[in-house]
């Protein structure tokens, strides 16, 4: 028997957004949003589909036009340019924002709707959950070394100081500094614009002042203090690396050093927080340490080191 489809159930939006409207509407949604980041990557993909909207569909009259069809041929037009875990964070957003349209009576199809005509297409594992083995990262450094003294440093950050990608791109020379005997922090702008110390080791404070020198700045120049640790090497030095730079990095050391599963940046972040938990870090300290702002997140870290633990015998080859 073929699945019933939902009905719809559209109602008629209390007036039809002209493209000004669309614009102030979207404006209004978007300062509903905490993180700059979110704001951005929203901006982003929710203008992509209203661009789609008025080339390809030929909807001028704005978001109080669209119907079901429309958003089912977006729904395939993604399928076919994009990878589906691309696909699916795309939709994401969709239905997140014309939830927000129905709500206020701009839009006519109801969320049960967008459930269905907007879903997300099945995905693999993310790649961001993949955890590496102490030997795996060992190997990714040892690559980066090898190719390139940046790189090297800037995953050794990564791994050293469990930093998102955004994270990573936004430190200054200055946001690193010492504090006391052996003592040095990281000032890291998080997410929502929160900004938190974190802790790193002596070993990788002489690795970043190396760097630093190496690209003729200064650690003691007020004017260098205010530049970007990680440079792309386009624009005169003067321009941070991109989130999309970082990521390319990473799955870029990843395949010189062997490693088949899928990587990413925050997979790094995903190691540092479940070697933490193996170390019997308590969970106070790893929230503080990545940044979490519910403790629940940090919960997920201790549920893998209990994992690994519960499979210690797999470490034990001794013959029986």
């Amino acid at each position: 028997m073929s699945e019933a489809l939902p009905e719809p159930r559209e109602h008629t939006p209390s007036a039809i957004l002209t493209p000004p409207d669309t614009e102030r509407l979207l404006s209004v949604y978007l300062r509903t949003l905490n993180s700059p980041t979110t704001v951005k990557t929203y901006n982003t993909e929710i203008r992509m589909f209203l661009k789609f909207l008025n080339t390809n569909l030929g909807i001028k009259r704005g978001l109080g036009g669209m119907t079901i069809e429309d958003l089912s041929l977006y729904r395939e037009h993604l399928l076919g340019v994009y990878a589906p875990a691309t696909a699916a964070k795309k939709l994401a957003v969709l239905r997140r924002f014309l939830t927000f349209t129905y709500m206020g009576g701009v839009t006519g199809i109801n969320p049960d709707a967008l459930r269905f005509f907007a879903k997300s297409p099945k995905v693999g594992q993310d790649p961001s959950y993949n955890v590496l083995t102490e030997e795996e990262l060992g190997r990714m450094l040892s690559a980066a070394r090898a190719g390139s003294h940046r790189d090297y440093v800037l995953l050794a950050v990564l791994a050293g100081a469990g930093l998102r990608e955004a994270e990573v791109v936004g430190l200054k020379i200055g946001d690193i500094r010492e504090v006391g005997e052996e003592q040095v922090i990281v000032r890291v702008m998080g997410k929502g614009s929160k900004i938190r110390a974190v802790p790193i080791s002596p070993d990788l404070w002489r690795l970043v002042q190396r760097h630093v020198l190496l690209t003729g700045r200064s650690l003691t120049s007020h004017a260098d203090a205010r530049k970007p640790l990680f440079v792309s090497r386009e624009g005169g030095g003067e321009k941070p690396l991109t989130t999309r730079a970082v990521r390319y990095l990473v799955k870029k050391y990843a395949n010189s050093a062997g490693i088949t599963k899928a990587i990413s940046p925050h997979s790094i972040r995903h190691t540092v927080g479940t070697n933490m938990a193996v170390n019997e870090a308590p969970l106070l300290v790893i929230q503080q340490f990545l940044g979490h702002a519910d403790p629940k997140t940090t919960l997920r870290y201790i549920r893998r080191a209990e994992e690994l633990a519960s499979k210690a015998y797999t470490y034990n080859t001794l013959p029986l």
